[in-house]
């Protein structure tokens, strides 16, 4: 029985012996978790942007990226990765290792629309929000030869022939389309929506008078209306513009709920450590507030909106809930 015990504990020894390599290999294949006290140290921060290259989400990223690696010290890359309403990029941020280094930079519709209208593998409480980043105001606008120069004749108008005025959307579902049928909704008229598959051919056909009204980004709205090609009769922010001062909010023409904006935050995956989440949060906060990044905004069409985590993670909650109701009672489903 001593020589079979004997036996035996000489087997376990060669047999850790063996496998002594093999963990000592994985032991350095896998690295320790960063202090904290160190992040971000040398390695890099990607924030990721859930649209293509080119557009509003990108111009907002890349400022962002350059005055936050300011800010911190360290290299900030943008990382586009559009697809499926923005939850591609959202789900990959989401999986993330929660150590820091990997950001979204989310559009509002990321959190308060695209959960309504298709199937997501996150939700928000995936996510740490940092704060919001910028807002993209929209006006309501009509071709130039549209006999409405109000927003009372136009609801006159449509009432008095429903369905006969044909509003551009930027597709089925999106923000643009939503906002069209908020206006539709709230001012009881019928509107016939008209999807295009993004922003540049409804604005095209607007300009060619081939449709009606168009809910557009200021920033896509003003140079076109500044040239006369047609004409913004509205805007649907909680203040008029400084772009566009003569032209009234639907708020103070008597519809208080047209209100819609899409604005921009950025977030961390939730567990990210608390010292972490608080250096990217006051980073942040320093950035938006920034002279240099609200000029930045505004040459592009865009408003800074300073604001906190809290108070970024209630707009979420605010916006999908009103955004919800109107996709869920009008059936609204992506195409």
């Amino acid at each position: 029985m001593h020589a079979w015990r004997q036996g035996a504990a000489r087997r376990r020894a060669l047999a850790w012996l063996a496998a002594a390599p093999l963990v000592g290999s994985l032991a350095l294949a896998t690295p320790a978790l960063a202090d904290p006290a160190k992040w971000p140290g040398t390695k890099p921060i990607t924030l990721v942007v859930p649209f293509p290259p080119g557009g509003t989400s990108d111009v907002i990223g890349r400022q962002l990226a350059k005055q936050l690696g300011e800010a911190l010290k360290a290299t900030v890359v943008v990382e586009n990765k559009p697809g499926a309403s923005t939850s591609v990029g959202a789900t990959q941020v989401a999986r993330a290792p929660k150590d820091g280094y990997t950001l979204l930079l989310s559009s509002g519709s990321t959190f308060t629309t695209t959960p309504h209208l298709m199937p997501v593998s996150y939700k928000l409480a995936d996510f740490a929000p940092l704060g919001t980043v910028a807002t993209v105001p929209f006006a309501f606008v009509v071709k130039k030869d549209f006999p409405a120069k109000t927003v009372a004749e136009f609801v006159a108008l449509a009432k008095a022939k429903p369905g006969s005025i044909n509003n551009a959307t930027n597709g089925q579902g999106s923000l643009v389309h939503l906002l069209g049928e908020l206006i539709a909704s709230e001012t009881g008229t019928q509107l016939t929506q008209v999807h295009y598959k993004g922003a540049a051919p409804a604005t095209m056909d607007m300009i060619g008078g081939v449709v009606d009204t168009n809910v557009e980004a200021l920033t896509s709205a003003l140079p076109n209306v500044q040239a006369g090609k047609y004409r913004a009769i509205a805007v649907l922010s909680e203040q008029r513009q400084p772009s566009l001062p003569d032209v009234p909010t639907f708020k103070e023409l008597g519809w208080p709920k047209v209100v819609g904006e899409t604005w921009y935050g950025v977030s961390a995956p939730v567990g990210t450590p608390a010292p972490v989440l608080a250096t990217l949060g006051q980073a942040l906060q320093q950035v938006v507030a920034s002279k240099e990044f609200g000029q930045a905004m505004q040459r592009s069409g865009n408003v800074a909106l300073p604001g906190s985590a809290d108070a970024m993670r209630k707009t979420a909650q605010s916006e999908s809930a009103k955004w919800g109701a109107l996709i869920q009672r009008l059936n609204i489903r992506l195409e």
